[in-house]
């Protein structure tokens, strides 16, 4: 009972640690009814994107002409919404990848001179595709929203003066400045405190009213402690075709697959970049070919994926990382190793409150197998080998009134026997929670894989996460969330907090915290062969509790 009583006292301070970090960021909320989709040059641009709009949400969708540094320009809005059509509509574009941000009724738009003819939902809806925001790249305005991460706030992050005129290219900065604190110093002597600079490019060229277009977007971070994390990526690089109902996109591209929050189950396109985040949500740029049809009966992708991108791990200075060196000479199933053509085929549909996809992905695995070897030097070491897998998978949701229903679920081939592994869980939003203008969602989800504690590349084996979302709708877009997940099997748990808030019209602040707890502890003495037993297999994270604030200047 003692016991029982000190792991309570130990977690509610460490909840309430975080909880305190949060507070930090939340300020008075705003009034916010109308969602914005993005402002056009063309007029025929914005209307087609409203009546693809319109057919998505089965809802109205107009275009509002307004003037800006005596421009014209042609934004896409819906009609002002009571809270419970605000979430649903909210929640729809989140999961189709769309982009939006709110007007908020108390400060309306001066700049509005007249109100177009709205475009009405057709009587055959047409589901636009999931990435249907990234058909019109250029348009001007559009708030950003970087996918598998539900926290980050959608920004109008520059003046609209600042955008390119037509015919001219856009280029556009994301520089920031992140530290991390952690609570104890690491196992094997790394630092507290570890600071990093990144800096992002956007480049964006359009011709013959944006359907031809090539986008272009590399990444740098330089870390003070971690050699590994200093690294540079071409996050995408791509030539787009936007015809009718068809998109086709050549080059490295980022694509999210997946609906939960917690653990992105079914998410195989792109190869995960560890040294940036351990919550997998930062990827790497895969190069490829993605064809998508968009008909009456659902959007069809199809990806022919060129050459294999390894993980990225966190070096022997870095923190939150494996209690062993990894080899950098990787092994392959396949024997075109890296060069190796994968493919991938995605159907995906509404059906009313529904939302379904179901995919079929052949190739080398995201997720390498970490095999122990005894290195030169008499050091154990892990080698990562990548299977070749055959991944079937299905994600779906189902909206009623204030709750929202998850799943997904996959069978996949290569680890051994073919296994099957889900996420399933829910989401109950109060709105105008104790009279505010705020929005609280509970979330609570359940990871299983049949494999057990043999499962040997992922962590959720038998997992519950409880969590809660907070969105103030205000004008700075303050948003956050925070979860605790259990295993079920095992004493392991973690609490993890996400939130943002903008800072003016071009500065993001954000912060993030993690508490790991309930598992055997890392010791720097302990022997490799505790540390491959199923009991330790969050033993490197116990040491590792941190809090990270990060700040980014939009130019």
């Amino acid at each position: 009972m003692r016991c029982v009583i000190s792991v309570s006292i130990v977690f509610a301070v460490r909840v309430s640690f975080l909880f305190g970090a949060l507070m930090a960021l939340l300020g008075a909320p705003a009034q916010a009814d109308q969602l914005a989709f993005g402002s056009f040059r063309s007029p025929d641009n914005a209307a087609n994107w409203a009546r693809k709009l319109s057919a998505t949400f089965g809802q109205t969708i107009g275009v509002v002409e307004i003037e800006v540094d005596a421009r014209v320009l042609y934004r896409v809005t819906s009609a002002e919404l009571g809270d419970e059509a605000r979430l649903r509509m909210a929640r729809r574009a989140d999961s189709a990848g769309i982009r939006y941000w709110r007007l908020p009724r108390v400060a309306p738009e001066p700049q509005v001179t007249t109100q177009t003819a709205a475009v009405q939902a057709p009587e055959q809806a047409t589901a636009p595709a999931r990435n249907a925001i990234e058909r019109q790249p250029a348009q001007l305005g559009a708030a950003r929203l970087a996918p598998p991460s539900p926290i980050d706030a959608p920004l109008e992050k520059r003046p609209q003066g600042a955008r390119a005129k037509p015919g001219q290219a856009k280029v556009e900065w994301d520089l920031g400045l992140q530290t991390r604190t952690f609570a104890n110093s690491g196992v094997y002597g790394q630092d507290r405190v570890e600071g990093s600079f990144s800096v992002q490019m956007e480049y964006f060229r359009g011709w013959r009213d944006d359907s031809h277009s090539v986008t272009v977007t590399p990444f740098l971070r330089v870390d003070s402690a971690d050699d590994e994390r200093t690294h540079a990526d071409l996050r995408e690089a791509y030539y787009s075709r936007v015809g009718d109902s068809w998109d086709l996109h050549v080059g490295a591209r980022r694509v999210f697959w997946g609906v939960t929050e917690f653990h992105h189950l079914i998410d195989i396109v792109n190869q995960t970049d560890l040294v940036e985040n351990i919550d997998t949500e930062d990827k790497l740029g895969q190069p490829m070919v993605q064809l998508s049809m968009v008909r009456n009966w659902g959007v069809l992708d199809v990806f022919a994926l060129a050459g294999f991108r390894e993980r990225t791990f966190p070096g022997s200075d870095g923190r939150v990382r494996l209690p062993f060196d990894i080899e950098d000479h990787a092994t392959y199933e396949s024997g075109a190793k890296r060069r190796r053509m994968d493919a991938a085929l995605r159907w995906s549909h509404y059906l009313g409150p529904f939302e379904l996809g179901i995919h079929h992905f052949s190739g080398t695995s995201r997720e390498p197998m970490l095999i122990p070897e005894v290195s030169a030097g008499g050091e154990v070491v892990l080698r990562p080998h990548y299977p070749v897998i055959d991944q079937s998978g299905i994600d779906a949701q189902a909206f009623y009134g204030d709750w929202a229903f998850k799943l997904e679920g996959l069978t996949r081939s290569g680890y051994g026997d073919r296994y099957a592994a889900a996420n399933v869980g829910f989401e109950r939003t109060l709105v105008g929670v104790f009279g505010s203008r705020a929005d609280l969602g509970l979330v609570a989800e359940y990871m299983f894989d049949e494999r057990g504690d043999e499962a040997v590349n992922t962590l959720f084996e038998h997992d519950i996460a409880l969590g809660g979302r907070v969105a103030l709708n205000d004008f700075a877009d303050t948003k956050a969330l925070i979860g605790v997940v259990f295993d079920t099997n095992h004493d392991d748990y973690f609490i993890s907090l996400e939130a943002s808030r903008r800072l003016g019209n071009s500065w993001l602040m954000s912060v993030e915290g993690r508490i790991f707890a309930g598992g055997e502890g890392l010791h720097h003495n302990t022997p490799p062969a505790e540390l491959l037993r199923h009991d330790y297999k969050t033993a490197w994270l116990q040491e590792d509790d941190y809090l990270q604030l990060e700040f980014k200047k939009f130019l």
